[in-house]
């Protein structure tokens, strides 16, 4: 120390006029700290070193000989301030011609800022880190439940990989920044090298990389760039991996390259597939832009290429829950686009495509939803099956374009006789079902002379022709215990009786025998 202060050993000192600290794994160095004018006690001051990391710290402050140790992990952690920086109380200040002496143990490449606070200041900024590493940290977690829950609930791999990013990107954070410094066996994890952090940032880039390319679907929309994304895929994995079983330098290059050249890859891929219209590319683009300018600024940092601004390591943070973010908002209108896509389907499979009605599976459908319904709330549910009555010697006639036609008419009059959780579905052919919960076998007969009415009441235009028309139906209502099934059987052997007795007309399928309505006689309104 006395030559130190003597300038015996001024050659080894760092650059005097740095305002950062930054040394070499393994480098031992010299650092000196002054002021241009002399520093008053007054104030409190403090010797701040942000972003410590892995770094130890000996410091030799004016009226001490003996120097104070200072660490982010372990004995030497000071827990009286936040963990964004190692604070060197200086109790006489720095009088004139005086200098603060730090010995630094360099454990990473990671440049350490050096600035002169008062105690207040420190105190206040100390609330300002905390509260946002708070936030953003918090963002990250709920994303990560959510990314996992959608996992679980749609069965969907990619919300796996997501997840998982998300979930190393926590773990790297808290790594190189010492959240959970305070928890047991924190220092033996994340305090004795950065062998921990380029394990989950390897991961993590890995898993980032497997749920992009799914996401954008970069096999099908991209494959040349897919390919080159599984050298940056690969690169990553080595240095996660290989970090798990050694400790040597040249994996953390190794990560850093592949972090580089996978982030390079995904804004080129997700730029192109914007500009082709691509939303899944837009959402990519928009999210991973700033992620990748701080971790390449982050990764060339720590590579020894340049000394960064001092807010670059809480940008970084910030970067990673602004990405969260906007990719979580785009995977949930993924989702909603693939349930629409599957509404839609859906309702193709149950729709008829001559009329637009229900079709025979539709229909049954509904009916058993409604025989349940009408058990479980012991209501009435009655049902009628209705047929259009000589509807073979329309299509003789007329041909099978004019038929098509008039079906469609048929139904759509039928509809309108409806209300709105009564359903009709074309049972097949000429036949239709019509399914109307909460009605009774008379309210039921009533809406079947409605439906009746509205067919023959006038005639079917189809352009130049008048066709008269008119229907043959069977009503049934539903018995306690009874099948859809049975229900179906009973309204088609009404129906039967109506073509039997004549056509044009209603039968109801009463508990006694069939009842026509009214009876003895067509009906007509």
């Amino acid at each position: 120390m006395a030559d130190l202060r003597s300038g015996g050993l001024d050659d080894r000192l760092g650059p005097p006029s740095a305002p950062v600290i930054q040394t070499r794994r393994g480098d031992v160095t010299w650092w000196r700290v002054t002021t241009a004018v002399p520093l008053a006690p007054d104030s409190l001051p403090q010797l701040v070193l942000r972003s410590p990391f892995l770094n130890h710290v000996q410091a030799w402050v004016p009226g001490s000989a003996a120097p104070v140790s200072h660490a982010l992990y372990g004995e030497h952690a000071d827990s009286r301030y936040s963990h964004r920086a190692l604070v060197v109380d200086l109790p006489q200040g720095i009088p004139a011609g005086e200098a603060v002496w730090l010995r630094v143990d360099g454990a990473s490449s990671l440049q350490m800022p050096v600035s002169i606070e008062s105690l207040d200041q420190v105190h206040r900024h100390d609330l300002a880190f905390v509260a946002w590493r708070v936030f953003v940290l918090s963002v990250l977690s709920v994303l990560v439940l959510l990314a996992f829950a959608f996992r679980v609930g749609t069965g969907d791999a990619s919300f796996a990989w997501f997840g998982a990013m998300l979930f190393f990107a926590v773990l790297y954070l808290v790594s190189i920044s010492g959240d959970l410094r305070l928890l047991p066996g924190a220092d033996t994890v994340f305090g004795g090298s950065s062998r921990a952090n380029r394990v989950v940032g390897g991961l993590g880039v890995v898993c980032s990389n497997l749920f992009q390319r799914a996401y954008l679907d970069l096999r099908g929309k991209l494959p040349a760039l897919d390919r080159l994304l599984w050298v940056g895929t690969a690169l990553a994995a080595v240095a996660g991996v290989g970090s798990m079983v050694g400790d040597a330098a040249w994996l953390g290059l190794l990560g850093n390259i592949g972090l580089m050249l996978s982030a390079a890859l995904l804004l080129v891929g997700s730029t192109m597939l914007a500009l082709r219209g691509d939303r899944a590319g837009r959402v990519v683009m928009a999210s991973w832009l700033p992620l990748m300018v701080f971790t390449t600024l982050m990764a060339t940092e720590v590579m020894g290429l340049w000394a960064g601004p001092t807010w670059l390591v809480q940008g970084l943070a910030g970067s990673f829950a602004v990405a969260g973010l906007l990719l979580t908002i785009g995977l949930a209108d993924k989702l909603m686009e693939l349930r629409r896509d599957r509404d839609h389907a859906s309702a193709r499979a149950r729709a008829d495509e001559l009329t637009g009605m229900l079709n025979r599976a539709g229909v049954e459908s509904e009916l058993r939803r409604a025989v349940q319904q009408a058990g479980a709330d012991a209501a009435p549910a009655s049902i009628a099956f209705v047929d259009v009555d000589n509807f073979k010697m329309i299509n003789d006639a007329y041909g099978h374009s004019i038929g098509d036609q008039c079906l469609r008419i048929v139904s759509q009059r039928i509809r309108s006789q409806l209300r709105g959780d009564e359903v009709i579905g074309r049972y097949g052919g000429d036949e239709f079902l019509v399914v109307l919960p909460k009605a009774g076998l008379d309210d039921a007969l009533a809406v079947a002379r409605r439906m009746l009415a509205s067919v023959n009441g006038r005639p079917l235009a189809i352009n130049d022709l008048r066709l008269d028309g008119s229907l043959s139906i069977g009503v049934a209502e539903l018995v306690a215990g009874e099948t859809a099934e049975a229900l179906v059987e009973r309204a088609d052997a009404a129906l039967y009786a109506s073509k039997q007795a004549g056509r044009n007309r209603v039968t109801g399928a009463a508990s006694d025998g069939m009842q026509e309505d009214p009876p003895g006689a067509p009906v007509t309104i």
